[in-house]
């Protein structure tokens, strides 16, 4: 939905753990939700002995159930190690992310089709900005998003920016990493999902579109937004009116209006 500039075409992977910045998620908050969510996988555990005793029995306890054992080292090799002056005396080097797969995906899909509830789940394409598909992932949890879908090639993968933007969310949300958008676009569609595009170049506002039923809600790239054949697929295209002089937004200011709309269209949650 916007015109920022990103990169395209690079080759991201979800195991990002040999990446010496990247694999360090850092800060009191992101590091005990993670700990206790106990779904990403801690490799290992550096507490500050700066940190008050108290602080640092709260941690080891969160940590016991994984087998971590916490290293203490100085403030300042906590900095060095993640080159973040606010890692608030708490550091753990992650593991890759545990995306679900396509299989999951066609699972999640007909568990929610035969329960006969309004599904929402999210395409991202090719999403660049880590801080942006971190807000994203916050407003989908904040929306009860059913999953959201990437591919293995051009999105960013979760990383210590994309947990820490997310403020956790991503502790508590599915996340479907998949070889082809297209291919799982369509099994969404046979499904009974509608795919809908969120485009500024689309015809229809979203105020007047029928947004009922099972949705899956496309989101594209920064730089290039959805790609022509997602977009060719769609069911729906769908902009947010612009009432002043610019005449875009950011993705994930964009995505968090329509998935609200979404929501509030099909009553979950009233």
């Amino acid at each position: 939905m916007s015109r920022n500039a990103g990169n395209r075409g690079k080759r991201t992977g979800p195991d990002y753990a040999g990446s010496h910045q990247r694999s360090w998620l850092w800060g009191r908050y992101a590091v005990m939700e993670t700990l206790a969510a106990a779904r990403w996988p801690v490799l290992e555990l550096l507490v500050a002995s700066e940190l008050p005793l108290i602080d640092r029995q709260q941690v080891a306890a969160l940590a016991a159930p994984h087998g971590l054992p916490l290293q203490t080292v100085s403030s300042a090799r906590l900095q060095q190690l993640c080159h973040q002056p606010d890692h608030q005396g708490l550091l753990a080097r992650m593991g890759p992310f545990p995306y679900a797969d396509q299989a999951a995906l066609l699972t999640a899909a007909r568990r929610t089709a035969t329960t006969g509830s309004s599904g929402l789940f999210v395409l991202c394409d090719r999403l660049q900005d880590p801080h942006n598909f971190g807000a994203i992932l916050r407003c989908c949890d904040a929306v009860a998003a059913d999953g959201i879908i990437v591919g293995q090639i051009g999105q960013t993968p979760v990383t210590s920016h994309v947990a820490r933007a997310s403020s956790g969310a991503v502790n508590h949300l599915q996340l479907f990493q998949i070889p082809s958008l297209v291919d799982g676009l369509q099994l969404m569609q046979q499904q009974g999902f509608r795919a809908v595009a969120a485009t500024e170049k689309a015809q229809g506002s979203l105020w007047q579109a029928d947004l009922s039923g099972p949705i899956v809600l496309l989101i594209g790239s920064e730089a290039t937004g959805i790609s022509p054949q997602l977009l060719q697929q769609c069911d729906l295209q769908v902009g947010i009116p612009m009432l002043g002089k610019v005449g875009s937004l950011n993705a994930a200011v964009a995505a968090g209006i329509l998935l609200y709309e979404c929501r509030r269209r099909n009553q979950r949650g009233a």
